[in-house]
């Protein structure tokens, strides 16, 4: 999260302001791949806003079915002008590290995007009789080590496991109980790498847990929880997700009077803040039962955290508090529509969402971001897209 990245980005996108279809190649790493090939955004933009980056996937022409192009590893800014970085597997996370943004693909790879228009493709190595189930997140430390999450297989078991650049470090799972590691990973400057997840308890209950060196931690003992992001700040590491009393499915027939529920909530060394439940789109207090947050972001004393409310309602919350996010429909005339918070981050003092918009009959399915609670529609233009990480340089 440098200002190197400026002079990439500044010199990459004046030379595809003139058209968003010329291509410039890099060659630098373990393997390069052409960069700049953009659409689906405006072509006309002066691509000019190069402090915050969106990473996503995209499908880049608009009704091609059935012979459409395979799905991209792209790039936004918030002027909506698209980098394709390469043909993926499907991008699951993104960060950014001395001007450079790192991007892990599930095809058992990760991508740097770099100075100098350099594009670099690192392929993730195995131990013997191993091999890919799953990549999950991506983060560096600060001494610039890359740490990539996923899962690995073997004799049809599978083991969540890490790897530093490049290479598989480590490999777990518990025999007796279901686990499961969600997106994302981090790494303090000694090496320690932290996962979150979930652990079942029993038949009942799931625990919000974490892996620290592929040892399980747990941060709840009672109830149901998970944790789905972690944050390293100030030397303090941070989790989100939710934990409470799991209520009844059917809550708009048995609402969860007087329980809390399963509400957002975020870990700082172990300490469980939860959320303030409030009023949500025209539904009172009582009738609010679930809230979960899928990331965090930490800036000195202050937490973000982005996610849902009901699994229907978009949201993020600053501390404990909640602030809705718009949309274009009516939550009670569109069943199948739906917003999605991914990822959470702070440009300018205002608060930055990235996610997955589906707004059944109205045209647009794909990459959002909401800048200041105002939404933006990222790829009008693609047949399909979705923004799973934002980067803001530092």
């Amino acid at each position: 999260m440098k200002n190197i990245l400026y002079i990439f980005l500044i010199s990459c996108f004046s030379f595809t302001i003139i058209s968003c279809a010329k291509k410039s190649g890099g060659s630098s790493g373990s393997s390069s791949s052409d960069a700049n090939e953009s659409g689906g955004g405006s072509s006309n933009s002066a691509c000019n806003n190069s402090k915050a980056f969106i990473v996503g996937n995209a499908v880049t022409e608009k009704s091609c079915h059935p012979n459409c192009p395979k799905n991209k590893a792209v790039l936004w800014n918030l002027d909506k002008c698209m980098t394709v970085v390469g043909e993926s597997y499907g991008v699951v996370d993104a960060t950014g590290h001395n001007g450079s943004i790192y991007i892990a693909d599930d095809g058992g790879f990760y991508w740097i995007v770099g100075a100098g228009n350099s594009i670099e493709k690192h392929q993730l190595n195995y131990s013997s009789g191993y091999k890919l189930s799953e990549v999950t997140g991506i983060d560096v430390n600060s001494n610039g080590d890359v740490y990539v999450a996923g899962m690995v297989q073997k004799n049809k078991k599978e083991y969540t496991a890490y790897w530093k650049n490049g290479e598989l470090v480590k490999w777990f799972r518990y025999e007796k109980n279901d686990w499961y590691s969600e997106k994302n990973v981090a790494a303090d400057s000694n090496g320690n790498v932290y996962i979150p997840g979930w652990w079942m308890k029993s038949h009942s209950s799931t625990l919000s847990t974490y892996w620290k060196n592929g040892i399980l931690k747990k941060l709840t003992t009672s109830y149901d929880g998970e944790a789905t992001d972690v944050d390293i700040s100030g030397g303090k590491v941070y989790f989100s997700g939710n934990y409470g009393k799991l209520c009844n499915l059917f809550w708009h027939v048995d609402p969860c009077t007087g329980q809390n529920g399963t509400l957002a909530a975020y870990w700082k060394g172990g300490r469980l803040t939860k959320v303030t439940k409030v009023k949500t789109a025209g539904y009172k207090i009582s009738w609010i039962s679930r809230s979960r947050a899928s990331s965090i972001h930490v800036e000195g004393s202050k937490v973000y955290m982005a996610g849902e409310v009901e699994g229907t309602f978009p949201v993020y919350w600053k501390n404990k508090i909640q602030h809705n996010l718009p949309v274009e429909y009516n939550f009670d005339d569109c069943d199948y529509c739906r917003a999605e918070p991914i990822d959470i981050s702070v440009l300018d003092g205002k608060v930055l969402v990235v996610g997955y918009y589906n707004h059944v009959g109205g045209g647009y399915r794909g990459a959002v971001y909401w800048l200041d609670k105002k939404l933006h529609k990222l790829c009008e233009d693609c047949d399909s897209s979705d923004a799973v990480a934002v980067v803001v340089m530092d």
